[in-house]
Formats: C-alpha cells, structure tokens, sequence
C-alpha cells in the first residue's frame, strides 16, 4: 500500500524541486530564474520535512538522523536548507549573472568577463551574445574559436549556484537510497513511477555545461558565426574505474608503468571502434595517481569544444586536482599543401589529403602525439593484425593540448 511507503512523499518533494529548475534557463531574465530558485529551495527544504512526518513513530527514526547527519550536515546543504525561510518569509532569491567569453587559440586561453547583472540592470541574453561577437569580429585572426559561458551567483558572494545546488541534490539522493536499503520495504508502484520520472529530468541527464556554455567558430572571410552542436557521455558518471579492470577488458597486459599499460587499452579500444564504425568520437581520458580514470566522450560540428575541454583540464590540473596523466584521441585531417593553412578550416577540408586517428599522451615528464591512418587501421583488421602506431615529433608550444602540458608544467615546479 501507499501509506507503507515511508520514502514516496520525499521523492515526490524532489520531483518537485527537481522539476523547478527544468524551467531555468540562460536565455530568459532574472525574473522568471528567480521564480525557479524560490520553487526549487521550497521544495529542497520539504523532503527532509516530509521524511521526517513520514518515519514518526517507527524504528528508523534513528537511522534517518544518522545519516541525514552524515549527507546534509555540510555548509552547502546547510545553506540550501537555511534558503528556504528567507525566500518564503523575507523576499526572493538574490540571484545574480555573468557572461564569461572564453577565447581559444590552438595553444592559449583568453577570458573576458562581463560585469554582473541582477534584476535592477540586467541585459537581455540576445544583447549580450550580440556584443560578443562585436568584440570577436575586431580580433584579426582567420577564424576565431570560442564560447559563452552563463554563471549564476546569490549578489555578494562568489559561490556558483548550481554547484551547490548539485551538490545538495547529491546528497538527498544518496541519503534516500541508503535509507531505502536500510528500510528495505519493496517500493510502491507510485514510488517507482516517480523515481523514473526524477531519472528522466534534464538536470540529472544533461551535464550543466549544455546548460551554460556554448561553443562558437567565427569565419573572417564570410563573416560567419557557427554555434557548435555537440554531445557528451562520462564514463563512469559518478564513481571512477580501475586502470587495471579497464586494461583486462581489452586485454592489455599488466606491466609495472599502469600509466603505459592504460594508454595501450585506451589506443586499442580506440582503434578496434574505428574498425568497426569507420569512425570515433574524441575522446578525452584521466587518470588519477591511485590508477582511477575516467573518459569523456564527445562529439561537436565545431574545434572549439575540443579546445575548451582541453583548457578546462589544465584548470583541474592547477587547481589542485589529482591528474597525472590524460590522453586524447580524435581524428586528424592532414593536409599536403601547407598553403591551406591560410584558409579557414572550411575551405581547408575541401583540400585535406588524408585522415588519420591522432592519440595524445601527457604526463608531468612527456607529451608524446602517436598517428595512424584509417586506411592502415581498416587493412590490418582484415588480416587480424593490431596496427602499428607511428611516434612524431611535436611542437609543445603550438600543440593543441599545450594548456595541459603547460598546467603539469606549473604543478611541477611548485613541488
């Protein structure tokens, strides 16, 4: 029955706080983002309400607290759930934008950001994008990559909203599905329902980054401006995998250099999808010093969110993050007349010469770029031999993951 099912008021409490931020979006004013909050910080405070009517007079009183103190008694949580009573009793959230333009050149990174808005001066999202580009069309350059990115702050602080309310979303799931284990009563039908309609929400699918940034290409010669489309899986989404399940899987032998042996699965994972698919999404792979990687496969019609994931790595890596080694694959147009370089990459692809898959390894001591032909790749499938990667020589100061050699640069001299 219903009234069994001690946990189907929460979830229905943060289906609705959850459905509160569907509605959020850059594109419309502080406003109605603000409505969005209010509801959403609402509804956040009520399932720990509800859970607590809910498990009165039982025997799980005890573990609820136990690990309501465990996953909500943190500044973060504490925050979202103090929220509530100012924006029902006192007034609305104080929410606050900024638009950041990120530049990218093949080897550097430019930010730009704007002065930050709220209600009493904010600048529509189609003024502001407009002004964007007035900067990019005065930079000389044939084509210039780069993308928008939205933050959103409470006026005052310099906490990124959705970071915390990502967090605290976190927490009230893990804190109902450990109670769940501990109550262990089979779920209700109602329950299940709105357990697969949370699981079906933008804000869990969607990674926030589609959210808030979007990636451009500027064309000098046909003053164009492309916004990219793109695509993202993470792999895993929550929890890391061992180095040495990943190299078993492929079947890559365990040698005492973990970080050459997950650079061999990675390549031949790569290269047997290429064989398969004629074609692979880029992928980006990092691996922590206890031998825990994770990947991010993407795909885009424009470079810049390659360039962008690439920065936003090298930011991990000199913020402190655990990061000692990260390998890219993607596939490479070559092209015989260097003469193409002066042309943007448009024109370019009407002359490329060949396509290759191109694998990036960098590490603290090396970065090492290996290539292979796709042709090479679809040959020596035929005859069920694994190809041959051919080592060249690179140009760390003009290679495309420069920012993250430059970041293991800085961690290295700071030892």
């Amino acid at each position: 029955m219903i009234n069994d099912d001690f946990l189907l008021p929460a979830y229905q409490k943060l289906y609705a706080a959850l459905n509160s931020l569907e509605r959020f979006s850059k594109g419309q004013d502080l406003f109605d983002n603000i409505a969005c909050i209010d509801s959403f910080l609402a509804e956040y405070r009520n399932i720990t309400f509800v859970l607590q009517k809910s498990l009165a007079h039982t025997d799980y009183v005890s573990a609820y607290e136990r690990l309501r103190d465990k996953y909500l008694k943190n500044p973060q949580c504490s925050w979202l759930l103090n929220k509530r009573n100012e924006v029902l009793k006192e007034k609305p959230f104080a929410l606050e934008k900024q638009l950041i333009l990120n530049l990218y050149l093949p080897h550097i990174k430019g930010a730009f950001p704007s002065k930050k808005f709220t209600i009493e001066d904010e600048v529509d999202y189609i003024t502001l994008i407009e002004s964007v580009k007035n900067i990019i069309e005065n930079i000389p350059a044939i084509e210039v990559y780069f993308s928008t990115e939205f933050i959103y702050k409470e006026v005052g602080t310099d906490v990124n909203l959705f970071a915390t309310i990502d967090y605290g979303v976190n927490s009230i799931l893990s804190l109902l599905t450990d109670l769940d284990k501990v109550i262990s009563i089979e779920a209700s039908k109602s329950r299940e329902i709105i357990q697969d309609k949370i699981s079906e929400l933008k804000f869990l699918k969607v990674p926030k980054e589609a959210w808030f940034v979007d990636d451009y290409v500027f064309y000098r010669e046909d003053k164009i401006f492309e916004k990219g489309d793109r695509i993202e899986f993470i792999t895993p989404v929550s929890t890391g995998i061992k180095y040495a399940m990943f190299c078993k899987s492929l079947g890559v032998g365990i040698t005492n250099d973990f970080v050459q042996d997950t650079f061999e699965a990675f390549k031949r994972m790569h290269i047997f999808c290429f064989s398969i698919q004629k074609k692979i999404m880029p992928t980006l792979l990092t691996l922590t010093n206890d031998g825990i990687l994770s990947m991010v496969m993407y795909d885009s019609t424009i470079k810049t969110t390659t360039y962008r994931k690439i920065n936003e790595i090298a930011s991990d890596i000199k913020s402190g993050a655990d990061i000692i080694a990260v390998f890219h694959v993607g596939e490479m147009i070559y092209y015989n007349n260097p003469e193409l370089l002066n042309l943007d990459y448009r024109y370019r692809m009407m002359d490329a010469h060949a396509e290759m898959l191109s694998f990036n390894k960098v590490t603290k001591e090396s970065e090492e770029q290996y290539l292979i032909s796709s042709e090479a790749i679809i040959d020596n499938v035929k005859d069920c031999v694994f190809p041959t990667l051919t080592r060249v020589e690179t140009d760390d100061t003009f290679s495309f993951v420069s920012p993250i050699i430059e970041a293991f640069s800085v961690i290295s001299s700071n030892e």
